[in-house]
């Protein structure tokens, strides 16, 4: 049964916290949307960043084998508690996601993560940084986020909408945009519309670069002026940019935002070539 966030916190006493960027799924259609497209089974343990008020956890119950719900506001913590007591497989932990240590995280529960949450805007990137340098630790996630962001995420390397933390999780996952939700689902309603992805762990990464914190130096390199020529962008990572260029086979011409991740494959491992002669 769906219960309103809006009556749960007046219930308590409490209301959103602006400085936490905190809004509230109202919508009682959406949360079963999530949690069937991430395709959580009776076997999973879910991880959940952000309980707010129990309205995602609660859907995710039933499904899951096991759910760890994460929340920040101490406020809401025995709020999330008290709205999932029936399921004695759901724990709420207070604490900050940018603090989790994926690994640490896979080891306690034995298998690679489902990831869910409505994530806060502010913190979206840093988040899903976190877990692409950690992809043996999860399988799949599936988050809520701001429209513009959730289709430069899952923008093809190469094209126009892509970015650096688009490429960076092209090669260790496919993700895929499903659906979008209005800004009227939410309390209070944020200004922007909203969109559910989800990111498939791959087995292997999509290419071979050498190594991944090389590959890292390389993208945030090219996307950190797009505009420019690679030749120029590629000046602050290596001394000898046209022999990183040549032995590459790329044309220095070319803007970094044209790449495709084969090509931006070959420079980091022409990056990392020339690191460990």
């Amino acid at each position: 049964m769906f219960h309103d966030p809006r009556a749960v916190l007046k219930a308590h006493n409490l209301w959103t916290k602006k400085h936490f960027g905190q809004n509230f799924l109202v919508d009682p259609t959406v949360p079963g949307r999530i949690v069937q497209c991430g395709g959580v089974s009776a076997d999973d343990t879910v991880f959940e960043i952000g309980a707010g008020c129990g309205t995602l956890t609660r859907a995710l119950a039933p499904a899951a084998g096991r759910v760890i719900a994460l929340e920040y506001d101490r406020d809401l913590v025995p709020v999330a508690r008290a709205e999932t007591a029936w399921a004695e497989h759901v724990e709420i932990r207070e604490g900050n996601v940018l603090d989790v240590h994926w690994p640490d995280l896979e080891k306690e529960v034995g298998a690679p993560l489902l990831v869910y949450g409505n994530l806060p805007y502010h913190l979206s990137t840093q988040i899903i940084l976190s877990l692409l340098q950690a992809p043996t630790s999860w399988r799949r996630a599936c988050f809520m986020l701001q429209k513009e962001f959730a289709e430069r995420l899952a923008a093809p390397p190469g094209t126009r909408a892509a970015g650096a933390l688009s490429v960076q999780a092209a090669l260790w996952s496919v993700t895929s945009l499903v659906f979008y939700v209005p800004p009227g689902s939410f309390h209070p309603p944020p200004k922007v519309d909203s969109a559910v992805i989800v990111m498939e762990r791959r087995e292997e990464p999509a290419v071979d670069v050498g190594d991944p914190a090389q590959f890292r130096i390389v993208v945030r390199a090219l996307f950190a002026q797009r505009r420019k020529m690679a030749r120029k962008a590629l000046k602050s990572v290596c001394d000898n940019v046209d022999t990183l260029l040549e032995e590459a086979g790329l044309d220095g011409r070319r803007r970094g935002e044209t790449f495709s991740l084969d090509e931006i494959g070959a420079l980091s491992r022409a990056l990392y070539n020339q690191r460990t002669r």
